[in-house]
């Protein structure tokens, strides 16, 4: 890169040397430039996914979409991972796991175990990874709070605006 950044400043130091103004113009010298190693950019975007897809976060994630919404379509499983992500932006948990096990949020996803060989766990984790990487549209529209909606609101979601309905879930801000 730094062979790159070199010969582009001597064109431009030559192009700029040969312009039809009246005032001479300098070429640009390069100067030495430190060589800075660098990973190649693959590696680069591994690292920032490590970062992004902490397998604990994943995992509450994936159990909370797991036990709400493993019946949905992958709408309304995203749906409900978004919920835990805008909870965590708001200010609602440090993270996606201490906002899931905040008290009478959720369920207690500590002593929740489903079976990981199933095609619908896979689901939620797949679901899990890609709202964590931010490749999931929030299908919940920036929600902060779901429920079944074939039950009635009581009066905690009465005082909420109602954002989204996708299939069995409506959800609110």
């Amino acid at each position: 890169m730094a062979a790159v950044l070199l010969v582009s400043s001597l064109a431009l130091g030559h192009a700029a040397a040969q312009t039809p103004d009246a005032t001479p113009v300098a070429p640009v010298v390069p100067q030495a430039v430190a060589a800075v190693p660098m990973a190649p950019e693959s590696e680069q975007i591994k690292k920032s996914e490590q970062i992004k897809l902490d397998k604990k976060h994943v995992t509450c994630v994936a159990k909370v979409v797991h036990h709400e919404a493993g019946n949905q379509p992958r709408a309304g499983q995203i749906a409900v991972a978004h919920v835990l992500m805008n909870r965590v932006k708001h200010g609602h948990g440090s993270d996606v796991c201490d906002a899931a096990k905040r008290p009478g949020q959720f369920f207690p996803i500590d002593r929740y175990h489903p079976d990981r060989s199933t095609n619908q766990w896979s689901e939620a984790v797949d679901v899990a990874r890609d709202v964590l990487a931010g490749k999931a549209r929030d299908t919940s529209r920036g929600a902060l709070f779901f429920h079944a909606n074939w039950a009635k609101p009581d009066r905690f979601f009465r005082g909420r605006t109602k954002v989204a309905r996708l299939d069995d879930h409506d959800f609110y801000r």
